[in-house]
């Protein structure tokens, strides 16, 4: 969202542009950061797929992804 904020000072503003430059992000990145810390939101957590754990389905289905294969692809690709 594109907004204007008017009345920065000018020395907040400079010093602002300087530190969004030197940790390589921009002005608007820098300005949602310390609004986020000082309104104590937390940033959203981008999840990975890594972060996904193996689940256990119990000995009956110890073969699921097997028979999950067949019915998909038939019993010549097993």
């Amino acid at each position: 969202m594109d907004t204007t904020i008017r009345n920065i000072d000018p020395f907040v503003y400079k010093s602002l542009k300087a530190k969004a430059t030197a940790d390589d992000i921009t002005i608007g990145e820098a300005i949602n950061k310390a609004v986020r810390e000082w309104l104590n939101i937390k940033p959203k957590k981008h999840k990975s797929i890594l972060d996904i754990k193996p689940e256990h389905f119990g000995k009956q289905h110890m073969y699921l992804s097997e028979e999950i294969d067949e019915i998909l692809y038939g019993e010549d690709n097993a």
